[in-house]
């Protein structure tokens, strides 16, 4: 008879073990407490970087600064620290540092030169990967063209095409992926892994190194102007902020650090509150190079005690920093470039302590396209009532409405900036068939030019022309805008 075919047994469940009283407290306080050494299964993520690492973050210290500062000043030179020529309207002696003049346009190249130079040649024959919103990215590519480090970025899908050109002409190779800098890094930690893991990823604001090399700006404001009292600082991943107080405050520890972030992103300004960086919900705004939706480790752990004050910003102040710079010091800057300068622009109503000190504001980069920069000034000025939009009604009895309008602005010294018909979309309101509307932008002298042309407007043509009520109120100075976090 055939033997009958047994199954295998069934595989067990883990067994748990169950919390009993446990011993006696007698027995208890005998005994020698002997830690297990639990085996995790799980491996690590495939974007875990050793070199970021939110569990053993590393603090960069002044002799690594100095170590950037030497190696970087053998192939670059010192960029110019400028005083402003508007010193008498901030109340203080205020000065710029200016990082618009390298070849990619920010102070970025700093750190992008030195990782690479910090490479092994096996590390510079698998290349390197990033992401990046844009200044990062150009800086990293550049240098690797010139050091013949290949270099692959990945961008958002939405980044200016201007970065995406930039960067394949430095031989860089270019990957379009989501939505965030946090999904494109994401992408190329993939695809780092589907290479063999032959590359390395250099992070733009967290990598040891690349915080190391942005402090060589703090070593040059130091250099450049010894009796420096307060430094002002663009905060997005944290890594210039963190490089420049670790060097600063050891040389100089009552010089002040301000972290200047946009009330839009205010990653760090949040980490510090909750003592440990984490992800936000960052939105875009005029500074969008500081649109990071998590600070970085290292440079928040190097940072977290050595920054005296944190100012958040509104974009209408970002925009105002903008036109100053373009205006009065002959500075272009991108957003994040001005956006020190907007922690300014409401002395003495804020930062009052400032009044009378020597004060550095970092001009980080001035990689802005022509349309957002026509966007930026046009929103500082009408924040400063100095550009006016309003709407003429235009129906068959008041054709002539437009060259009467016209001739008032001309009487009233008014600048025309740009004039757009649009047809009626009310078609089946009634009345309304045959009325248009022309918007017309107007620059005036101020605020009270600004009221002075609504009032004769509205006067000359009642009920024909339309004012947005915004653009007449008050500049607002509150503690919201800018807020100020100690």
């Amino acid at each position: 008879m055939p033997k009958k075919h047994t199954p295998p047994p069934l595989p067990q469940p883990p067994i748990k073990e169950k919390e009993t009283l446990g011993l006696s407290p007698a027995v208890l306080g005998k005994r020698d407490f002997v830690k297990k050494d639990y085996w995790c299964p799980v491996p690590p993520s495939i974007d875990f970087d050793p070199y970021s690492d939110p569990f053993n973050p590393k603090a960069v210290e002044y002799r690594q600064v100095v170590k950037a500062d030497e190696m970087i000043k053998e192939i670059m030179q010192s960029t110019p620290l400028l005083k402003s020529k508007c010193c008498d309207k901030f109340g203080m002696d205020l000065y710029f540092k200016i990082e618009t003049g390298s070849k990619t346009g920010s102070f970025h190249e700093r750190s992008a030169l030195y990782a690479l130079l910090m490479l092994t040649p096996e590390e510079r024959r698998g290349g390197v990967y990033t992401a990046s919103v844009g200044n990062w990215a150009m800086a990293l590519a550049y240098q690797g063209q010139l050091l013949h480090v290949h270099v692959t970025v990945v961008l958002p899908a939405h980044t200016q095409l201007s970065v995406i050109s930039h960067c394949q002409e430095y031989g860089a190779t270019v990957v379009l992926h989501g939505k965030t800098i946090f999904e494109a890094r994401k992408r190329a930690f993939k695809l780092i892994h589907d290479q063999g893991h032959h590359g390395i990823y250099i992070d733009g604001y967290d990598h040891p190194n690349v915080i190391a090399a942005a402090g060589s700006i703090g070593v040059e404001i130091l250099d450049q102007l010894p009796d420096t009292e307060a430094i002002l600082v663009p905060i997005g991943g944290g890594g210039l902020i963190a490089g420049i107080a670790a060097y600063v405050k050891h040389i100089k520890p009552n010089v002040l650090i301000y972290g200047i972030e946009p009330g839009k992103s205010c990653g760090f300004a949040k980490a510090i509150h909750n003592e440990r960086p984490y992800k936000i919900e960052a939105e875009m705004g005029l500074a969008a190079s500081l649109t990071i939706p998590k600070v970085g480790d290292n440079a928040f752990h190097t940072a977290k005690s050595l920054i005296d004050k944190m100012v958040l910003i509104h974009d209408d102040f970002t925009a105002r920093a903008i036109v100053h710079l373009i205006e009065m010091e002959k500075i272009i800057a991108e957003g994040a470039g001005a956006i020190s300068l907007g922690a300014l622009m409401c002395m003495p109503d804020i930062l009052t302590e400032l009044q009378g000190k020597k004060v550095v504001t970092i001009v980080t980069g001035g990689n802005i396209d022509l349309w957002p920069l026509k966007r930026a000034m046009i929103q500082g000025k009408a924040v400063e009532h100095r550009v006016v939009p309003l709407n003429l009604i235009i129906t068959p009895r008041n054709i002539d409405l437009p060259s009467k309008a016209f001739r008032v602005f001309e009487q009233m010294d008014c600048n025309m900036l740009h004039c757009e018909f649009s047809g009626n979309h009310d078609w089946f309101e009634e009345g309304k068939l045959m009325q248009h509307s022309l918007t017309v932008i107007v620059e005036t002298k101020g605020h009270k030019h600004a009221c002075l042309l609504r009032h004769v407007m509205e006067k000359l043509f009642p009920g024909e022309c339309e004012f947005d009520s915004e653009v007449f109120k008050p500049i607002v100075i509150c503690s919201c805008f800018p807020k100020l976090i100690y």
